[in-house]
């Protein structure tokens, strides 16, 4: 196999088409330098260079060589530099899972804040059960998981944990019609519910409160995901259900409004966890941002 450093050597001297000159910038002699050359040429079987007046002329063989090797040598120069550059969050990815929509509006602002903070860091995201996250923080395969709080194996670590209560929301319409009203009141508009889909993690624990508390009710409109849940409401086709939390720049905006204020579902917890044995500086700093 041959030696690296005669490619980075053969690109100097096409740069510098001069030996002499070459030399110097390779702090290395001219016999010394002409030797590698040759076993350049003796490792790819043909002439390199032709000597002219003005200096050294790459033949079409050292044209072509130069025209597949030179990009190769910038890609190489970058990697012997890409454990400064990883730790410098130069370069770099981050691998986050997460197991329910939920966990989606809570990862969105710390997610911006790190993507803004670190550009050149590659993110990529994966939606899995628990159980399978867990499994793949294990094997390394993720970074980052954002899932309900469960019992781990001793080496993942919870970083922070999120309470997940859900309220009403409703627009101008139904906050002015409905705003002192409770959610068991006759009057109250059960029927203009909108829920999400019985394949919602949410989903079911809005239904254990509404039986629990003995409230019948048969949903207008059951939608796939948030963001519809959402849109439906905004433009008065119903009231929700959801995290306000989530929701304060829309509340701020007057966009939506809350209803019910002592109507409480206690959802669930969100932590997340990472595995502390597997060494990530993106990873690192992420938790930092969440902490």
């Amino acid at each position: 196999m041959t030696n690296l450093n005669l490619y980075k050597t053969f690109v100097v001297v096409a740069e510098c088409k001069n030996i002499t000159t070459a030399s110097k910038k390779l702090f290395i002699s001219q016999p010394a330098l002409t030797m590698q050359i040759k076993q350049l040429e003796e490792s790819v079987g043909g002439s390199l260079f032709v000597r002219k007046n003005k200096g050294l002329e790459l033949t079409s063989l050292g044209t072509l060589l130069l025209n597949n090797v030179k990009p190769l040598i910038g890609k190489l120069d970058e990697l012997e530099n890409i454990g400064d550059r990883q730790s410098r969050l130069e370069s770099g990815f981050l691998r986050i899972g997460s197991n329910s929509s939920n966990c989606n509006q809570i990862i969105s602002q710390y997610l911006i804040a790190f993507a803004k903070q670190y550009p050149n860091i590659n993110i990529s995201m994966c939606r899995e059960s628990g159980d399978r996250l867990v499994e793949m923080l294990e094997e390394d395969k993720l970074d980052i998981i954002f899932t309900d709080t469960c019992n781990t194996p001793k080496d993942i670590l919870e970083i922070k944990k999120f309470p997940v209560v859900y309220q009403l929301i409703g627009n101008y319409d139904y906050y002015l019609n409905y705003k002192d009203y409770k959610i068991n009141d006759k009057k109250f508009p059960l029927e203009d519910l909108i829920l999400p889909n019985s394949k919602n993690n949410s989903r079911k624990y809005i239904d254990d409160y509404m039986y629990e508390n003995n409230i019948k009710f048969n949903p207008k409109y059951e939608l796939d995901n948030y963001i519809l849940v959402y849109d439906f409401v905004k433009n008065g086709l119903g009231i929700a259900f959801v995290n306000l939390d989530y929701y304060e720049d829309k509340i701020d905006k007057k966009e939506v409004y809350p209803l019910c204020p002592n109507t409480t579902i206690n959802l669930r917890n969100f932590s997340v966890y990472c595995n502390s044995n597997a060494f990530n500086p993106a990873k690192t700093k992420f938790c930092d941002i969440l902490k």
